[in-house]
């Protein structure tokens, strides 16, 4: 069985400053890491190929040169190869064009029997990538799984379903999207991250590698700009205390942080 592991990397958010004021993002350090979706993918795949004989883990990544670090921290967490997705014609892509390209390392592998891909991303937040892709290939998919399971040709997953918790079979190929919370990482153990970077290559694919038209990758969105709402004003209650407590529960209540009825919603 072979899964394909989409991974990104992300600037550390504890480097990175929002001021609202001056409507600016400050990287006070610029420190690059997995994104934690991305690892819980790779954690859900390094424990599937520990259940399975024959079993094959690949980790794929679009980015620039740096991102070579992040595909060798998936080798020492165990993957078994790694290929970097890096050309200049890459440079501008949106969720579209990534997605194309992603398909395209897919089926210069091989195909997969299943990609493992994070929910969300950390700095977008987008979700986009693994239902996109799903699409791209024509693969059976299954969003914001918890736990994961394949026997018998096919993936037995458990989703959030409303409130609670479903269980979705497909058969494969399919795409499928991690919690991160349920795959907390393991530590890469410290000969793998020493072979990393000593003894194991990571291959670069552009263009020409893997039969794209840079014609074809116009990307559909722009980037503009960016701006930021005004800083937020603390809310103030004054009155007899039965008033302001009346006004505190109608405020939670609005912002949607208690229920009345049911409970707390965040508190």
């Amino acid at each position: 069985m072979r899964m394909v592991i989409p991974i990104k990397q992300i600037l550390d958010p504890a480097g990175i400053t929002v001021r609202r004021d001056k409507e600016r993002i400050f990287i006070n350090r610029e420190e690059y890491i997995i994104d934690p979706g991305s690892k819980a993918a790779l954690e859900a795949a390094l424990r599937l190929k520990e259940e399975r004989d024959q079993a094959e883990t690949i980790a794929i990544s679009l980015g620039p040169a740096r991102t070579d670090d992040a595909l060798r921290e998936a080798l020492a967490m165990g993957c078994d190869a790694a290929y970097l997705l890096s050309d200049p014609a890459f440079e501008e892509a949106d969720l579209s064009v990534a997605t194309l390209i992603l398909a395209a390392a897919v089926r210069k592998l091989g195909g997969a029997d299943l990609i493992l891909v994070g929910r969300q991303s950390g700095d977008t937040g987008a979700g986009q990538i693994g239902p996109r892709l799903a699409e791209a290939l024509g693969y059976a998919q299954v969003t914001d799984v918890y736990a994961l399971a394949v026997e018998n040709g096919a993936a037995r997953t458990t989703r959030r379903w409303g409130k609670g918790y479903a269980t979705v079979q497909v058969q494969l190929p399919a795409v499928v999207t991690v919690a991160p919370e349920a795959f907390p990482p393991r530590y890469p153990h410290g000969a793998r991250i020493m072979n990393a970077y000593r003894e194991w290559n990571v291959p670069v694919w552009g263009c020409a590698d893997l039969n794209l038209e840079p014609s074809s990758l116009t990307p559909l969105l722009t980037f503009r700009g960016e701006s930021f709402p005004p800083p937020l004003e603390p809310e103030r209650f004054r009155g007899n205390p039965t008033t302001v407590a009346q006004e505190v529960i109608t405020a939670l209540t609005l912002h949607k942080l208690i229920n009345p009825g049911g409970g707390s919603h965040g508190l």
